[in-house]
C-alpha cells in the first residue's frame, strides 16, 4: 500500500497543473545536443564514400507561447565542427584532412498536449537553415554550399510545481545537405552533394518569464 501511495504521489506531480502566476509568453533553454548524421553521406567525385562524424554542442533555444498549445522555438548553437572520411571501394579512408563547421538556426511551430500540466509532451515542425563554412580538406579547396531544409521534433518538458524552471528532452530530424566544389588548382570542380540528415538528440534546462 505505502509503494501504491508513493506512485500515486509522483503521479499526481506530473501531471498537476503549473503554477497559476501571471507569466510572460517567453521562455529560455539552455542545453547540448549531439548530431548524429545517417549513414552513407553520399559518394564524393563519383569515387569516394562519404562519412560524417557525429559531434555534440551547446544548444541555446528562446520560445514564444502565441496560444496556450502552440509555441515558436527558434534553436541556436555555436558551431559544429564534423570530420568528413572519405572511403574508396576497399573501405580504405584516402584522407584525414577534410572537415567543415556550421550554424544550424532552425525555427519550428511546437504543438504542446498538455500545457497546463507539470509535464507538458510536445511534437514540432519547422525549417532549418544551415550555414556552412570553414572547409577543409587535404584534397584541395573544398567549398560547400548553405543548405535549407524541413525538420520534425518531438519532446517533453517538465516543469517544477511553482517554479519558473524546467527541464526538458527531445529528439530531432533536421534535412541538412550541402553541394560541394573542388579546386585542386586547375579551378572548382563540382564533385557532388554532402548529404547530413542527422538525428539530433538535446537536453536543456528551461527557465520562463
Amino acid at each position: 500500500m505505502r509503494t501504491l501511495a508513493l506512485c500515486l504521489a509522483v503521479s499526481s506531480l506530473a501531471f498537476a497543473p503549473v503554477a497559476a502566476m501571471a507569466e510572460s509568453p517567453w521562455t529560455v533553454k539552455v542545453g547540448f545536443s549531439q548530431v548524429n548524421p545517417k549513414s552513407d553521406n553520399g559518394r564524393l567525385n563519383n569515387a569516394l564514400d562519404s562519412e560524417v562524424s557525429s559531434e555534440v554542442g551547446f544548444t541555446p533555444s528562446i520560445e514564444y507561447k502565441f496560444a496556450p498549445n502552440i509555441v515558436g522555438e527558434v534553436l541556436l548553437a555555436i558551431p559544429f565542427e564534423h570530420d568528413v572520411k572519405l572511403n574508396d571501394a576497399a573501405g580504405v579512408n584516402q584522407t584525414k584532412g577534410t572537415s567543415f563547421k556550421h550554424l544550424p538556426p532552425t525555427f519550428s511551430a511546437k504543438y504542446l498536449f498538455t500545457p497546463d500540466a507539470a509535464f507538458s509532451p510536445y511534437v514540432g515542425v519547422g525549417l532549418n537553415y544551415t550555414l556552412v563554412f570553414d572547409e577543409k580538406s587535404d584534397l584541395g579547396k573544398l567549398k560547400g554550399k548553405d543548405s535549407f531544409g524541413v525538420a520534425a521534433n518531438v519532446g517533453f518538458e517538465y516543469r517544477m510545481p511553482n517554479s519558473p524552471w524546467g527541464v526538458s528532452a527531445d529528439l530531432r530530424y533536421i534535412k541538412i545537405k550541402s553541394d560541394l566544389t573542388l579546386d585542386t588548382g586547375t579551378g572548382a570542380t563540382d564533385i557532388g552533394t554532402l548529404t547530413v540528415d542527422p538525428m539530433v538528440l538535446g537536453v536543456s534546462a528551461a527557465y520562463h518569464f
